[in-house]
């Protein structure tokens, strides 16, 4: 498994589905295929959601779960082994362990090392002392772990095997009565080491958090919208970064009738009347009759940009 976060406080779960959009938005490698989504619910009890395919936006998240205090989620590439529930385990009253590469990977005792850790948090013991003690019973043991208590307690670790991959990124952040811990490994941008990955993508998830406005945004095409002839390309958005209008300096995209590319690579994004950033991805839309239509998935119809300046 390529990627797992967990969160705990007020957007826990919009921080959860914008990190790991991103990761599939930026990152080439095994991610945008399964996705296991897990809360814990206001009385205590642990929901999930799972897709074999199509990524965390393919999952149909319940309008409540975004007022959930305490989520976790993890993926890779399609078409894991069932239940996919083995790569994140819960207990209700108690806490989430999701993590990556193999985090249901068995212990010589026979129990799997996501499970220990579960076992640990129900027994009072502290996150960070649950995962580096079930860690230290094989650190041959190909898992990193990321564990959440319903009371807003992270911990997170490597076993010394993972600690070893040079593709690995990490973040982590608390403050306020907020947090997330997120690892991932073999994801790989087109720009940048997996570590300024993490960083970005730890971003946007204290930025669902806190309200803090991040380097880089998401950006969406929820509807048809005008292709116009410019001098220049252009992404024009709303305050919500919802894309209102398109302008481009190559009129073939103008009068185009396929699926294609609608947004180029360092487009200029404008809000309001002025510049606010460059793409850093691109989009792909049906085009027809000066349109452009959105095209597959959320995380199809969406973009990343990057700021031009940060507001605190």
């Amino acid at each position: 498994m390529t990627i797992g976060i967990a969160a705990y406080g007020k957007g826990s779960v919009a921080a959860i589905r914008a990190t790991v959009s991103a990761a599939e938005l930026y990152g080439r490698g095994a991610i945008g295929g399964f996705a296991v989504l897990a809360v814990i619910e206001a009385d205590g009890s642990v929901a999930y959601r799972t897709t074999q395919n199509g990524g965390i936006s393919s999952l149909d998240l319940p309008e409540d779960w975004f007022w959930a205090r305490c989520a976790a989620a993890i993926s890779s590439g399609p078409d894991r082994p069932e239940p996919l529930t083995q790569f994140l385990v819960g207990r209700a009253g108690s806490g989430l362990v999701t993590g990556h590469r193999l985090p249901n990977s068995v212990l010589a005792d026979g129990v799997s090392v996501n499970s220990a850790v579960l076992e640990k948090l129900a027994g009072g013991e502290t996150p960070q002392v649950s995962v580096d003690a079930a860690l230290a019973q094989d650190p041959e043991i190909d898992a990193g772990l990321i564990a959440v208590t319903i009371d807003g307690r992270l911990g997170t670790g490597n076993s010394g095997r993972v600690l070893r991959r040079d593709d690995l990124g990490q973040a982590h952040r608390e403050e306020g009565g907020c947090g997330f811990s997120l690892l991932h490994n073999s994801i790989f941008a087109a720009t940048g080491t997996c570590q300024a990955l993490a960083e970005v993508l730890g971003e946007l998830a204290w930025q669902e958090l806190t309200g803090t406005q991040a380097g880089h945004a998401i950006i969406r095409l929820e509807a048809p919208v005008t292709v116009e002839a410019a001098a220049r390309d252009r992404v024009h958005i709303d305050l919500n970064g919802r894309i209102v209008a398109l302008q481009s300096a190559d009129p073939r995209v103008c009068t185009a009738r396929r699926l294609g590319t609608a947004v180029y690579l360092s487009t200029e994004v404008w809000q309001e009347g002025q510049p606010v950033g460059f793409t850093e991805t691109e989009l792909v839309a049906r085009l027809a009759d000066g349109l452009a239509h959105p095209h597959g998935l959320p995380v199809q119809r969406s973009m990343m940009m990057r700021r031009s300046h940060v507001t605190a």
